[in-house]
């Protein structure tokens, strides 16, 4: 990133005009395919922030506008600053410009005032709501319907029930389209699940589970705490595309438990936790699918290359040669950069909310 300079709000654009005088002759390209917005309160997670937007600008350049709320400021506290952002790698010529806005809690109603002038007209603009939806802000409405896309983070809750109502209503009034990280997180699982049970006698054993269990990475961060997302996600999924009726759900010492009824049986999956430092937080790190006849369908991920899934499948007579199925390389920004090119809202997610938002006890912790 070029030096940041301050400036009132007034001088934002002819400030970064002077920026990119300066900058003639480095060899900088200024581009722009969308307009992205970052809302967050100032935390623990601003320089987090900070970074995915600078991975997201070495895929796909855009205009960042990064409006930070800050509660112990004084109530008058209106800053804004302009710079220029680059990649991170020598190779990538691309920069773009971040706009940077820090204000007060008692002057975020501002916010939406001062992003307006700022957008770059006929192309679509990105929303990152990085604060829990289901906490009043007055802002939020205003923003959202500058957004074409409107993304959350369901890492910024204590609840997914309250969130999952927040964003269900925030879809509601806004009529934006919307997504979570979380939700793109595990994307990969939902591809290798898909493909692994499309045909017919597959699909069968699907519909015979009556256990899962999955281990997920439970290292936690200064960024990240709620590592049992992921998981809840793909075993939310499953259980809403089979059908199946949540029963109950309860902790134990080392594992949560969680029980659905079918038709004609009830299945049981179990969430168990395992620390892997070599991996992100809340990663899955194996899925278990137990059917009542014994047959088993085994995935977990190369301990040497963790985008590498193996599969083992085994029945009580026979054990198939092991398969690999491969996901995309993690990168941090990654899962951010799916989800802006993601048209549409899934209807997966959306029907994943609807059925999270009528639970109770089923809890992050």
């Amino acid at each position: 990133m070029s030096s940041e300079y301050i400036v009132s709000p007034s001088q934002i654009e002819p400030k970064l005009t002077t920026v990119w005088d300066s900058l003639q002759g480095t060899g900088k390209t200024r581009a722009c395919l969308f307009n992205l917005i970052i809302y967050t309160q100032n935390n623990k997670r601003v320089d987090y922030l900070y970074s995915v937007a600078q991975k997201v600008i070495s895929k796909f350049p855009s205009r960042v506008i990064f409006v930070t709320i800050d509660e112990e400021v004084p109530k008058e506290t209106l800053k804004t600053s302009v710079s220029v952002i680059s990649s991170e790698s020598e190779l990538n010529p691309t920069a773009c410009d971040l706009i940077n806005i820090l204000l007060s809690m008692q002057n975020r109603e501002r916010a939406p005032f001062m992003i307006l002038p700022h957008i770059i007209t006929d192309l679509p603009v990105y929303l990152l709501w990085a604060d829990d939806p289901s906490k009043n802000d007055p802002v939020s409405q205003k923003l959202e319907r500058l957004a074409t896309r409107v993304i959350f983070d369901s890492e910024s809750t204590d609840s997914l029930l309250c969130f999952a109502k927040a964003v269900l209503n925030h879809k509601k009034s806004s009529g934006s389209d919307i997504a979570d990280l979380n939700w793109a997180r595990i994307e990969g699982w939902r591809q290798l699940l898909t493909e692994t049970f499309k045909g017919a006698d597959k699909l069968a054993a699907l519909k015979n589970l009556s256990q899962i269990t999955l281990h997920y990475n439970c290292l936690e961060t200064k960024f990240f705490c709620h590592t049992k997302i992921q998981a809840l996600y793909l075993q939310g999924w499953i259980a809403r595309q089979m059908g199946w009726t949540f029963s109950a759900s309860r902790k134990q010492q080392n594992s949560s438990l969680i029980t659905y009824k079918t038709q004609d049986h009830s299945v049981q999956v179990e969430l168990k936790p395992k620390q892997i430092t070599a991996m992100a937080p809340g990663r899955i790190l194996e899925v278990d699918l137990l059917c009542k006849d014994g047959e088993l369908f085994h995935f977990s991920r190369s301990q040497e290359d963790p985008h590498i899934i193996n599969i083992h499948h085994s029945t009580p007579t026979l054990c198939q040669l092991p398969m690999q199925f491969i996901f995309d390389r993690y990168e941090s920004g990654q899962s951010l950069v799916k989800e802006i090119f993601h048209h549409g809202t899934s209807s997966h997610f959306f029907s994943l909310l609807q059925w999270l938002s009528s639970l109770k006890g089923l809890d992050i912790a």
